[in-house]
């Protein structure tokens, strides 16, 4: 999967809108820091090598937000000082990198709510929970609507853009 902060942010955005849109909310998507170089052990040198190649005229950047990148952070905090980080890997399906979004995202606003259920299951009080189901990002029934079963599993993205199915 190509990750793209674009691409993550409009993910996390529709997965609060299904979770009422908590007030006192900020979402940040980033690219974490990459790691830093080794330290050489105390006596020898170190090394280090690095290749850069660029097709056509010279170097070209891309904006940040549509860049392909190897992961990408998503903190989503609350005006009361809690915060909810979920690190998405380049090497995650797309449906993976989606359900760990909403499962993370859903923690942290039911935590943060309280324990009001969201998204709701329809015609339960319990929240829907996220899995991948036949290769695709779905909202669940936990008692029994996996699979497909009864009716109570619909994909958590649904728009053009992020369209978890392939």
């Amino acid at each position: 999967m190509k990750l793209t902060i674009t691409t993550t942010r409009n993910w996390a955005e529709d997965i609060l809108r299904q979770l009422g849109d908590p007030a006192g909310r900020t979402l940040e998507v980033t690219v974490p820091p990459a790691d830093p170089e080794p330290e050489a052990p105390p006596g020898e040198t170190a090394f280090s090598s690095r290749l850069e190649i660029h097709d056509g005229e010279g170097p070209t950047e891309p904006s940040a937000a549509a860049r392909h990148v190897s992961s990408v952070l998503v903190v989503l905090a609350f005006d009361d000082g809690s915060a909810t980080s979920v690190l998405l890997e380049d090497s995650m399906t797309e449906a993976e990198a989606v359900t760990l979004l909403a499962e993370q995202l859903q923690d942290g606003v039911l935590e943060h709510t309280g324990g009001a259920p969201a998204p709701p299951c329809p015609g339960h009080r319990h929240p829907a929970v996220a899995e991948v189901v036949n290769g695709v990002a779905s909202w669940t029934c936990p008692q029994g609507g996996r699979d497909g079963q009864h009716g109570r599993t619909r994909p958590v993205i649904t728009g053009a853009a992020g369209h978890t199915t392939r």
